[in-house]
């Protein structure tokens, strides 16, 4: 609890490293005002923030707080170059702020990632112009078994009002700014899987692949079958070449189960759904 007390205010720190981050100056160009979503890994917990321009600093704002640090307060700042990072913790009730150094990196307009403690983040967004929609950020991510019958319970309301379908083919809706919130919820009850990956890798794991970091950006589909299927890589970097990054992230979208989505005797797929996935293998 200790660690946790720690860690979920500083949460939306969005830290670190990724090869394919633009340059300084080129980053800066970057439009990267607006709504984001955060999620947390390993804790698998999302949450929209605020990034804003004030003077020379962007500033992370809460959306919605949490027991820590609560709504409409500071969670990061840094310069526009994105260095001299700070991140804001409390105890509960807001209690004894304080600031943690820390540091963070935009992969590009739409994603930041970052990584520290124990833990990474990553922040994204769908554009308007974006054709497919960000679901898989984190590996072990799934739905709670206690809220499933919850989920399939209000999958006939939302339907049409989060999937276009033509036939039995579906795509997630695009939500605009200001809108997070329905975007959160179509993506639990329709793109979030059952099944996922429980433990950590290293390198006993998996053969031929070594130990080390790396990362990829992905484009993927539903199945009638509850299964993700068409992996296509769109960018990897790290430790892994890209048949190995391939396979590797194959066999991890393997792993998941989904609910098949079935409304009045048809079953649908989703067809435009995209992801981003960090993995760090450690030697045993």
């Amino acid at each position: 609890m200790e660690f946790m007390k720690k860690l979920l205010p500083l949460i939306s720190l969005l830290l670190v490293t990724s090869a394919w981050a633009e340059d300084i100056n080129t980053a800066q160009d970057l439009n990267l005002e607006g709504k984001w979503i955060a999620t947390y890994v390993p804790i698998s917990y999302e949450e929209i923030v605020d990034i804003s321009k004030q003077g020379n600093e962007y500033i992370v704002t809460k959306v919605r707080g949490d027991q820590y640090v609560p709504s409409g307060e500071i969670s990061m700042k840094a310069d526009l170059n994105f260095q001299n990072c700070k991140g804001q913790g409390a105890s509960k009730g807001f209690k004894n702020p304080y600031w943690i150094d820390c540091r963070l990196e935009v992969v590009s307009e739409d994603l930041i990632a970052g990584f520290g403690d124990g833990l990474y983040v990553v922040a994204y967004r769908d554009l308007p112009e974006a054709t497919h929609s960000f679901c898989v950020t984190d590996w072990k991510e799934k739905l709670p078994e206690n809220g499933l019958e919850t989920i399939l319970n209000m999958r006939p309301k939302a339907f049409k009002h989060c999937l276009a379908c033509e036939g039995t083919s579906c795509k997630m809706k695009n939500w605009p700014e200001g809108r997070e919130a329905e975007s959160l919820i179509c993506k639990k009850l329709f793109c979030k899987p059952t099944r996922a990956i429980g433990k950590a890798i290293n390198s006993e794991d998996v053969l031929n692949v070594g130990s080390g970091a790396s990362e990829v950006h992905f484009t993927y589909r539903i199945s009638k079958k509850g299964t993700a299927e068409n992996l296509v890589l769109t960018s990897f970097s790290g430790a892994m070449n890209k048949k190995q990054a391939r396979t590797f992230s194959r066999n991890i979208l393997a792993s998941f189960q989904y609910e098949p989505i079935e409304m009045d005797g048809e079953i649908y797929e989703v067809n435009n759904l995209r992801g981003w996935l960090y993995w760090n293998i450690y030697d045993m």
